[in-house]
């Protein structure tokens, strides 16, 4: 059991007695509080509170907002399954009317966002300006300001309750260690295999489409190209994470708002607020249409239209953020944001003797192609990812560097590890855990391995026996090279095991030295656990 202090809205005071109490936290997203509460006894002080404004105490003085309440009733009374929010949230409850705009540093945009609100903020590390041009910072959510500034500068953030903290990258450097030699089960993964791709095609940096009407008046026709290559831009190497909203990570909404938010048309997550940001079409859709699957009032998944055929979206943790055919998933419904079709209307509103940018075929600075070693590999082969498109690169050898990078020539791979074993068997070394911390895993195949903590779910109360906390280490990007690597490392393992069994079944008698038995998955399994044991051998009928 722990004790949680309760204040609701009228600044009255309890303490609650909770069970199955989890903290779980993520990179640039809100920590929640999740628990259960039986309405009994002194906790039913603590239950009559529970409404808009109640605030949680947790153990470590971390405030969340009461966010949902599920009761359901057992023999005696009601057992509420409560989750909450990290205070943090509120800030995204303040709009900012002014507006910044020019070459501006961060305090001056974080002075600006925080204003009027009970929030102030702690840079850490030096940031240079940025120049916002005529795209004005402002006119928008504190939410989305902060979404802004998250993508001006390229940095991550936390909530200290009421500070909030700015850091280029938060976390520790070689903050832990952890060997998965003696018990394979330790560390867990999942390997996927959705993205794997061999080849992939870049273009470089848009040419602008300059047209004239009859009268020789020129009409800059690139702002729809501008945000079909934005889009795009994302597309293979952001990671999908649920609640995030940066290209750091984030979610379908979050990737949706993110976009509107570059363009200067304020949105905010989730998908039951953006399906309300316009009005309801159906197909053929166009440019910047956001599409939803669900019905209205109750969508769980959003994407943007790049034309009437394509679209973006983040999809999910294994594909991340990608482009597809609209028909190989059709949606719901659309929503088409007025503002949005006025901004890429804009430049391409001219008179009926213009000649605009959608009547020319597209071109760009350069082009180029990158095929991974893994194509030589007997039936692998070329497996064409999805198109890249720069808004920058001009130069061919820079965008194959690009198109390296891109190309997802290997898993993506999540581990998991259980909060016990991270912190009671690293061998002599302390373990520190905290988001954005990084450090080393070596798996069982010996592959180093270096990881960030990407999220973890603290269970408060370790007697639980059901419930245990766990820590989930980001998506490591490989190379095509360490990939082999350790398959081949696998290889090699398989070897030896077949000449250990070998050499124990010579020992016992079981086979004459020159049989070479072909081993079962049980046999496998067996020899781990000898090698594990250091000889405590014992071979099952």
């Amino acid at each position: 059991m722990i004790s949680l202090g309760v204040k609701n809205m009228d600044n009255k005071e309890a303490v609650a007695t909770v069970y199955g109490v989890a903290v779980t936290k993520a990179i640039n997203s809100f920590a929640t509080l999740s628990f259960s509460i039986n309405a009994t006894g002194n906790n039913l002080v603590a239950v009559n509170m529970l409404g808009p404004g109640t605030i949680f105490t947790a153990p470590d003085g971390q405030k969340y907002q009461y966010t949902t309440g599920n009761p359901v009733p057992s023999v005696d009374y009601q057992v509420y399954s409560v989750t909450a929010t990290h205070v943090g949230v509120q800030l995204g409850d303040n709009f900012v009317k002014d507006t910044l705009n020019g070459s501006q540093s961060i305090q001056a945009c974080l002075d600006l966002m925080v204003q009027g609100t009970p929030f102030k903020y702690q840079v850490d590390g030096n940031f240079n300006a940025h120049d916002f041009s005529d795209a004005a910072i402002g006119n928008a959510s504190a939410a989305d300001m902060l979404a802004a500034i998250a993508e001006a500068w390229s940095c991550q953030y936390y909530f200290d309750n009421y500070t909030l903290h700015i850091a280029k990258t938060i976390g520790k450097d070689n903050a832990f260690l952890f060997v998965d030699r003696v018990n394979t089960s330790h560390i867990s993964w999942t390997e996927s295999y959705d993205s794997f791709a061999t080849a992939i095609h870049g273009y470089g940096k848009p040419v602008e489409q300059v047209t004239s009407d009859s009268d020789n008046t020129p009409s800059n026709q690139s702002t729809t190209n501008d945000f079909v290559a934005y889009a795009r831009s994302f597309v293979g190497h952001v990671p999908y994470i649920w609640g995030g909203n940066t290209p750091s990570g984030w979610d379908c909404s979050g990737f949706v708002a993110y976009v509107y938010n570059h363009f200067g048309i304020a949105m905010h997550q989730p998908t039951t607020y953006e399906e309300y940001q316009g009005t309801v079409i159906g197909p053929p859709y166009q440019t910047g249409d956001m599409l939803f699957w669900g019905a209205r009032g109750a969508t769980y998944h959003v994407a943007l239209a790049l034309d009437s055929n394509t679209l973006v979206m983040a999809a999910n943790e294994q594909r991340g953020t990608v482009q597809q055919s609209i028909n190989a998933w059709r949606p719901d419904f659309g929503v088409r944001n007025s503002a949005m079709v006025a901004k890429l209307a804009a430049a391409n509103t001219t008179s009926s003797k213009t000649v605009t940018s959608s009547d020319l075929p597209a071109q760009y600075t350069c082009e180029a192609d990158y095929i991974s070693p893994l194509a030589d590999k007997p039936g692998i082969g070329k497996r064409w990812a999805a198109p890249y498109y720069s808004t920058s690169i001009t130069d061919v050898e820079e965008l194959k560097q690009a198109l390296k990078g891109q190309l997802h020539d290997y898993p993506d791979i999540q581990y998991t590890v259980d909060w016990v074993s991270f912190t009671k068997n690293a061998g002599g070394f302390v373990n520190s855990i905290d988001i954005g911390n990084q450090g080393w895993l070596k798996d069982r195949y010996g592959t180093d391995i270096k990881v960030k903590i990407q999220s973890y779910t603290r269970y408060l109360d370790e007697a639980d026996p059901v419930n245990r906390s766990t820590i989930t280490f980001g998506n490591k990007i490989f190379d095509s090279s360490i990939w082999d690597t350790r398959t081949q490392r696998l290889a090699e393992a398989q070897a030896i095991i077949r000449q250990e069994i070998q050499r124990m079944s010579v020992r016992q008698n079981a086979v004459r030295s020159d049989n070479v038995p072909i081993l079962t998955e049980k046999e496998v399994t067996d020899l781990e656990q000898y090698v594990r044991s250091n000889g405590q051998f014992r071979q099952e009928n």
